[in-house]
């Protein structure tokens, strides 16, 4: 393994550590690891520790956090405020078959902070949130079928991974979007209870609702998917769903597991979206395993008991609102006031305009997309509205892979497609190594 070493980092070591390990591993893991996400070549790195926006390998290098957990970490790892509230929880238990106070803590929080969330479920990730979300707008409704967005990654549920990856040789016709399975084994009868839908295409949209009419249950929708290229969301798009869902009676779901670290109350209250459902996760567990559904009282209903019945949709888990989590959720969302997202956005700016800034004086045809604390390169200059136009090339996605090893290779720890977010932990010198290393990377 080729020694990935910013100015920050540590020494080097004649053999990595992650490499054994990462050997080592496949005796008893499939592929090594336990998510896909965190494979790239040669070998994933194994993390020792991390402090504020670093983190350091077992080989004791160090790197500028850009992934933060693919977007759940916010406030820094290792957080005094969070490190305190976890450990002083710890203490007292970590997981019993009882409720806590702190979970409605952390649910007054949120419902205090976003309109549409009049109530809240708690579960374990934004896999399950999603799955929660439309499971209660089917009950609701009484209808079957989803519409989803082409590319839009919403966890592992097989309805909402439908087209995650479909490519030219399978999308079919952008006038009309198959319906592509993601994983081997996906029941055939998914591609008929998900519709797909390319993202800003209002005209399509509306179509599309309306001809599912009376069988559609929901929309499911992710303002600013990363999967999609992080394009911005056009206002006749959000029109065009929201109004048409409601003319057919069905519900819009909206997928903030990700964009709900873009301001105080979500991406929702800045674009001005009023959601039947939302499904939340990441930064509301403080670094914790953690999923949420809010919405509405009428569908969050689903999920209440009647009388002696028992609810249309039941939930729960083990670990379900465990005492950890809630604290350290509570802990984090304390500490984000609009003082913090004023914070994250300049700190978001600035890492856009700088990448803006080295790719134009490395003269490679590359651009920028983005928002609030969330950044992505694209190794083209198509314009971006769908998934189609942020679809990459096998040469495209060659390059891109170049350009990570070599951000990688200069102390900067990127997600895979060239995906990237910003902590409030991050100093203005961090982000200055940031575009340093993106100036080195875009050079080589």
């Amino acid at each position: 393994m080729t020694e990935r070493i910013g100015s920050h980092a540590g020494g080097q070591r004649s053999e990595s550590q992650s490499a054994a390990l990462y050997e080592k591993a496949h005796q008893w893991i499939p592929d090594g690891v336990s998510r896909a996400t965190l494979l790239r070549r040669p070998n994933p790195i194994y993390v020792d520790h991390g402090q504020g926006a670093w983190v350091t390998d077992v080989d004791g290098n160090r790197y500028l956090d850009c992934n933060n957990n693919f977007t759940s970490i916010i406030v820094g790892h290792a957080n005094p405020a969070v490190t305190q509230a976890v450990s002083a929880q710890m203490a007292r238990g970590t997981a019993f078959a009882m409720a806590s106070n702190v979970e409605i803590e952390l649910a007054a929080l949120l419902c205090d902070r976003v309109e549409s969330f009049e109530l809240i479920r708690f579960c374990n990730s934004g896999t399950e949130a999603v799955m929660g979300a439309l499971k209660a707008a089917r009950a609701f409704t009484g209808r079957p079928n989803v519409i989803k967005v082409e590319g839009a990654y919403h966890g592992t549920y097989d309805h909402a991974e439908a087209s995650l990856a479909s490519n030219p040789t399978n999308w079919g016709n952008a006038a009309a979007p198959v319906t592509v399975p993601y994983s081997v084994g996906t029941p055939d009868s998914v591609t008929e209870e998900v519709s797909v839908i390319h993202f800003n295409d209002a005209d399509g949209a509306r179509a599309a609702i309306r001809r599912q009419g009376d069988r559609l249950a929901a929309v499911l929708l992710d303002v600013m998917p990363s999967q999609v290229g992080l394009p911005a969301i056009e206002p006749d798009f959000i029109a065009a769903v929201r109004e048409t869902t409601r003319e057919v009676g069905a519900l819009l779901v909206l997928d903030e597991v990700i964009s709900f670290r873009l301001g105080f109350s979500g991406a929702q209250t800045l674009l001005g979206i009023d959601p039947d459902i939302t499904a939340v996760a990441k930064i509301i567990g403080g670094g914790f395993p953690v999923g949420g559904v809010a919405g509405r009282e009428g569908p969050m209903s689903t999920f209440a008991r009647s009388g002696s019945a028992r609810a249309k949709v039941p939930s729960g888990g083990t670990f379900t609102a465990n005492p950890v989590t809630m604290a350290a959720g509570f802990a984090t969302m304390n500490q984000l006031d609009h003082d913090a997202f004023v914070r994250l956005d300049s700190l978001g700016d600035a890492v856009r305009d700088g990448l803006r800034s080295a790719i134009d004086a490395a003269g490679v045809d590359w651009q920028v997309t983005g928002r609030g604390s969330l950044f992505k390169v694209h190794p083209h200059t198509r314009h971006i509205r769908n998934y189609r136009d942020a679809h990459l090339s096998s040469d495209e996605a060659a390059e891109l892979e170049r350009f990570e090893h070599a951000i990688q290779a200069a102390g900067v720890y990127l997600s895979g497609g060239g995906f990237g977010s910003i902590s409030l932990a991050a100093t203005d010198d961090d982000i200055a190594f940031l575009l340093d290393g993106a100036a080195a990377a875009f050079a080589a």
